[in-house]
């Protein structure tokens, strides 16, 4: 039985969402974009705490500006965008983002090497776990480009 357009176009969009994935093994750092107080985009290159595939991504940060620092745009506005990429290849999503107070996945997710900027570790008053939800990506794996939405 030969198979269908739609078929077709899930099996392509499962092989750029695998090599997006395996993309995202290999880099440890990822740009987060949040909206500032002034309606701007503020993009900062941070360290992935931790990676459950290109859908959920998460973020240590501080708190330490009370004006112009992410966490302060996140407590506004959720919207977000996160890239990486490797080579010639990325993967530029859109989504929101949450703070994670759930004491249990703080410790799951926290590192030692982190203690440098968070003295008290998870208990310091500025430290803040983000977590990012993707709900639209755009691959540019191998030369092949797309974009997908998800919930």
């Amino acid at each position: 039985m030969e198979k269908t357009a739609s078929q077709i176009q899930k099996e392509r969009t499962k092989e750029l969402e695998d090599k997006a994935n395996a993309l995202l093994l290999k880099c440890d750092t990822a740009t987060l974009t949040s909206i500032n107080e002034k309606g701007y985009p503020r993009t900062c290159v941070l360290s992935i705490a931790k990676k459950d595939g290109f859908s959920d991504l998460y973020f240590v940060t501080s708190k330490r500006s009370p004006i112009s620092g992410k966490a302060v745009h996140f407590e506004s506005n959720q919207k977000s965008s996160v890239c990486y990429y490797l080579g010639g290849d990325s993967v530029t999503l859109i989504g929101n983002v949450e703070f994670i107070e759930d004491r249990a996945v703080q410790e799951a997710v926290w590192n030692e090497t982190d203690r440098r900027f968070f003295k008290k570790g998870i208990d310091d008053p500025k430290f803040r776990l983000i977590h990012f939800h993707t709900i639209e990506a755009t691959f540019w794996i191998e030369g092949k480009f797309r974009t997908c939405k998800y919930k």
